[in-house]
């Protein structure tokens, strides 16, 4: 094309397109109101996604050290949350580090879900 039109340049592709600066549209806010902890309750065993990760309720409701919401906080069976169970230093709950989590009710389904045996194969076929 050079060849052609000496002063030809490419297109510009058309995410580059418009202002560069510009906020990208905010995505679909998670609901995070009463209605999304409804039926939760501490000591329920849940099941939180994504992932499958179990655990139980220890926390349920609004607290002033989260942003605005009702959340739900589990204890997990495994090392797969970021908190032990505090919030900005304030014990809310008892748990060793790395087995807590801060869950908003959408994700958290609660139900009989007991506590996987790391050496039990058949736990695995479950997770197919």
């Amino acid at each position: 094309m050079k060849a052609k039109d000496p002063n030809w340049k490419p297109p510009k592709p058309q995410m580059m397109a418009g202002n560069p600066w510009q906020k990208a549209p905010a995505a679909e806010e998670v609901p995070v109101g009463p209605e999304t902890v409804a039926g939760i309750e501490v000591g329920m065993r849940c099941e939180v996604n994504p992932a499958g990760r179990r655990g139980t309720v220890m926390f349920v409701g609004e607290h002033a050290n989260l942003t605005p919401g009702h959340w739900v906080g589990v204890r997990f069976d495994e090392p797969v949350g970021k908190s032990n169970g505090t919030i900005k230093g304030e014990r809310v709950f008892e748990c060793e580090d790395g087995h807590g989590g801060w869950i908003k009710g959408v994700n958290v389904t609660v139900g009989d879900f007991p506590e996987r045996d790391l050496l039990d194969e058949s736990d695995e076929e479950d997770e197919i």
